[in-house]
């Protein structure tokens, strides 16, 4: 980001304007208001960035990592010059993601940070007839659906989208249909099988792009393991 100390002003005084509770942090929500300078675009709703963002893999983006970004993205910027750096630093933070998700127990960290990032978003709701069971509201299901791109890339509604981890729910006895206070609620559980789903399904992908051959052994072992 050129000049490092007019970024981190920058960052500063979007996080201050943003940051309307006070707290140390921000949510995603908040997170995808953020407005990086004019001379440095970055797109903030890609999930591989987010996850450098969230050093602490916390689902909220603190104001001292988010200098931290800031100065790995201008190493990056210092190292590559190249008219579509844009998506080379996505592909330099995907890249981060990835050798996380090879580590010993990595598929599960993912996991428990992908929820966190949609259960920190917004106050989750609990019912008398469901005491054991967190819900989402279908506003952060809406900001899952941008952030992965599902319309684009699957040509899925959101309505669908959400109707369908609706129905899920209610085939794996978590809820009914015909709850009408839960008519706009997704059960956490149901996001966190998503979550498991999504990531087998980006693991695959990269297998098949030809990743790191003796990282995927130690993917298959975890998952191994997990079945055993």
């Amino acid at each position: 980001m050129g000049n490092a100390q007019a970024c981190y002003t920058h960052i500063d005084e979007e996080f201050q304007r943003l940051n309307q509770k006070q707290f140390n942090y921000l949510t995603l929500d908040q997170m995808l208001q953020f407005q990086p300078p004019r001379e440095n675009p970055i797109e903030l709703s890609h999930l591989g960035t987010l996850y450098v963002m969230d050093k602490r893999l916390s689902g909220r983006f603190y104001f001292d990592d988010l200098l931290d970004f800031a100065e790995v993205y201008c190493a990056q910027v210092a190292q590559n010059r190249s008219y579509d750096f844009r998506s080379k630093f996505q592909a330099y933070c995907t890249l981060h993601m990835w050798n996380d998700l090879c580590k010993h127990g990595g598929i599960d960290e993912f996991v428990t940070w992908f929820v966190k990032l949609f259960t920190e978003n917004m106050p989750l709701k609990k019912f008398d007839m469901h005491p054991d069971v967190e819900f989402l509201p279908s506003d952060s299901i809406k900001t899952m659906h941008q952030i992965l791109a599902i319309k684009s890339t699957y040509g899925v509604e959101f309505q669908t989208f959400f109707d369908l981890m609706q129905r899920v729910a209610e085939e794996e006895n978590i809820m009914l249909l015909s709850e009408k206070k839960l008519d706009e609620l997704v059960p956490v559980p149901i996001l966190e099988q998503f979550a498991r789903d999504f990531i087998n399904g980006f693991v695959k992908l990269m297998q098949e792009l030809g990743f790191e051959k003796e990282q995927m052994e130690l993917y298959n072992e975890q998952m191994k393991a997990k079945k055993s």
